[in-house]
């Protein structure tokens, strides 16, 4: 009786979390999928609003320039100035490689982006989204961008 208590008590503490990571249902990987694509759009047609309105109330995000924008407001006001500046005109995109559910309603979202049509060329890196789900929809809570340096120290800009 007691190794069947053990066995029970166990299987009730990991199944759950071995559910956790793992890939995204196919609906929800679609969706996540769609709010990263409406995240590009919304960027190249110059919706910053729109942008912005992807993201949780609170959400924030590290630009590949290490610029911190935290909560709507500034992020509306910081892609509205890079925008208006040295990202004038440009096109974003980003091609998700993996999404995780980390919970039933938190998910990772991993993958590249780029990002052209600016003076000088284009700026490709990497990108980790976080998005939280809050009835049927997923929003961005976090967005993180890096654009990969030679190993050793941080070249000076």
């Amino acid at each position: 009786m007691r190794f069947t208590a053990t066995i029970g008590v166990t299987l009730v503490l990991l199944v759950p979390g071995m559910a956790l990571g793992q890939a995204a249902a196919g609906g929800d990987d679609a969706a996540i999928r769609r709010v990263v694509q409406q995240h590009d759009q919304t960027r190249t047609s110059g919706d910053w609003k729109g942008s912005a309105n992807l993201f949780a109330e609170d959400g924030a995000t590290l630009t590949s320039s290490g610029e911190w924008r935290r909560g709507r407001a500034q992020i509306e006001k910081g892609g509205a100035a890079a925008g208006a500046g040295v990202y004038k005109g440009a096109k974003y995109a980003t091609t998700i490689d993996s999404v995780r559910l980390l919970a039933p309603t938190v998910a990772l979202a991993d993958g590249t982006f780029e990002i052209s049509g600016i003076k000088g060329g284009s700026r490709k890196g990497h990108s980790t989204y976080v998005l939280v789900k809050s009835g049927e929809a997923w929003r961005i809570a976090a967005s993180r961008s890096m654009v990969p340096t030679p190993v050793g120290p941080t070249p000076p800009r």
